[in-house]
């Protein structure tokens, strides 16, 4: 009898354990924030390590979870398919953010990712704010959060860029908001809502735009001390005002007198602000402090635009890193005193990298070059004029070639023995590495990690072009000053990915992951379901047991 008594004691115990166990692997984060930073290479955090606070990156880094070899799985990497694809999951030949504009074959024109004229501006009088994420054919993890508490849960983005707010948001945020150069405000759009929140009102009149470029631009620390950039005078840059010379110090009296704002973009003050608008959306909406999981989208876009302008070795692009870095540290000082560690998650990483400047390599002695867009079209169609009568073409964009179809049709021309030969063409231009006709791409299924599988992973059946090609390391359509990305190669693939705050354990890892891994691995932090077109893997090393 005092066994069987034991027995059903024991066995109790170890169902209360069990319940005990499954509530508590049920616990998550009151708050998620997303952090991208725009352009931002992967060898950016080794580079300028030395000179973090212990509070931004290197915080991060050390109390979370570092992901060394995190890797785009697609080609373009640029802005617009770099944010969907975080935040939904999945590559663009599944969400349908191609590019960040991209041709129309049944319109004719050119589109641009997030343009919408069915809604109106909110918070100006100009046409920045005709925008939504009606192009986005997928779920994001905001949609999902917001589906999986039936609307409760709150979803905010925040951007100086329109596409790095809203494809963020999703479709079904509270809100999402960009910074409007024309007036110096951050905006919004009907999709979300009617009229802007009065705290982003109050937020708008306190005119941080003009107070922060009256500053001017100098360098954080003295000149002489960025030793891990090249001479700030150099022959690699253009400054956005073109009627700046690229040195220290900027001065922006010119722009401020006309009440241009756009000019912020390209300084560290449009991190900077949208950190403050950051902290007041996090106040005034009280996030992470309902029954629910909020989340924040806050997108860093200044880097990019220095980036651009500037290049990967600039005086400037490291000064920008230096000051989002204190930044950072506000930002999650002010997370930890609001809501405590345990109780919020963060993720980092960026929508693409950057290549170094094609001139400065050159001059290295190391293989470079560009491509001059308008005499590539000219080639193409003097191509196929020669070959079939008629130029065929009606777009060549993001490394994509677009032909008139129903013209093929009338002139009974095989679409596929079209594309093969315009294919096989383009390996004749100087500069270009690859082509493959859409047919390769449609019916073929290629090994991860080769060209045909990165451009496989970015083209969509209904919106990409006839022939795809991409060039040699380094060689780009674009000025001889600055730079861009769009490529295939690690230095617009390879990107950091951080993870901190609740659950979240200290380590890192080399494994390979891909950016389509970070909205499964949070969705199962918060037990929802993914994002619909979700084609990546949860990171285990980082869900809370």
């Amino acid at each position: 009898m005092k066994t069987i008594i034991a027995l059903i004691i024991l066995t109790n115990s170890l169902f209360a354990q069990t319940k005990t166990a499954v509530v508590n692997d049920l616990k998550q984060p009151k708050l998620v924030v997303g952090i991208v930073v725009d352009q931002m290479r992967q060898d950016y955090i080794y580079r300028y390590w030395n000179k973090f606070g212990n509070g931004g990156f290197k915080k991060l880094i050390n109390d979370g979870y570092f992901y060394k070899n995190a890797q785009f799985n697609y080609v373009p990497t640029y802005t617009g398919p770099g944010h969907a694809s975080i935040y939904t999951g999945t590559s663009p030949a599944t969400h349908g953010i191609i590019a960040n504009d991209w041709f129309v074959k049944d319109a004719n024109k050119i589109t641009y990712c997030t343009e919408d004229p069915n809604v109106k501006t909110v918070g100006s009088e100009s046409k920045a704010g005709l925008m939504s994420p009606k192009n986005l054919l997928v779920t994001t993890i905001g949609d999902e959060l917001k589906l999986n508490t039936n609307q409760q849960a709150k979803v905010f983005a925040i951007s100086l860029k329109d596409r790095s707010s809203i494809l963020p948001a999703g479709h079904s945020a509270n809100g999402a908001f960009w910074f409007d150069g024309s007036n110096g405000k951050f905006i919004s759009s009907t999709h979300y809502m009617n009229q802007l929140p009065t705290w982003l009102n109050d937020f708008n009149n306190l005119q941080l735009a003009k107070q922060y470029l009256s500053k001017g631009w100098n360098t954080l620390y003295p000149i002489a001390g960025y030793t891990e950039s090249i001479a700030d005078k150099n022959n690699y840059e253009a400054a956005p005002n073109k009627k700046d010379t690229a040195i220290f110090p900027y001065e922006y009296a010119a722009q401020l007198n006309k009440n241009n704002y756009e000019i912020i973009k390209a300084t560290p003050y449009g991190n900077t602000i949208t950190k403050d608008l950051a902290l007041a959306c996090l106040k005034a909406e009280q996030l992470g402090k309902g029954k629910q999981t909020d989340m924040l989208c806050i997108s860093f876009s200044s880097t990019d635009y220095v980036g651009h302008s500037y290049g990967p070795r600039s005086v400037e692009i490291e000064d920008v890193y230096l000051r989002l870095d204190k930044d950072l540290e506000e930002l999650i000082n002010s997370l930890n005193t609001t809501l405590g560690k345990d109780n919020y998650v963060v993720f980092l990483t960026a929508d693409h990298g950057a290549c170094d400047v094609p001139a400065h390599l050159m001059d290295l002695k190391i293989p470079g070059g560009y491509v001059n867009q308008e005499e590539l079209k000219r080639t193409v169609k003097t191509f196929c004029q020669n070959q079939y009568g008629d130029s065929l073409v009606t777009s060549i964009s993001n490394q994509q070639i677009f032909l008139n179809e129903s013209k093929m049709v009338v002139m009974k021309l095989n679409k596929f023995s079209v594309e093969h030969a315009l294919a096989n063409f383009m390996l004749s231009i100087k500069g270009v590495a690859e082509a493959y006709p859409s047919e390769v791409l449609k019916f073929e299924n290629y090994t991860d990690g080769t060209f045909k599988y990165l451009i496989q992973k970015g083209y969509n059946h209904v919106r990409s072009g006839n022939v795809a090609f991409s060039y040699n390391p380094a060689w780009m359509e674009y000025h001889n000053k600055g730079t861009t990305h769009g490529a295939s190669y690690s230095y617009d693939t390879h990107i950091p990915l951080l993870f901190y705050g609740m659950g979240i354990p200290k380590g890192s890892s080399v494994k390979k992951v891909n950016i389509v891994d970070i909205a499964p691995t949070i969705s199962l932090m918060l037990h929802m379901s993914f994002p619909n077109g979700t084609t990546g893997k949860p990171l285990e090393e980082v869900i809370a047991k």
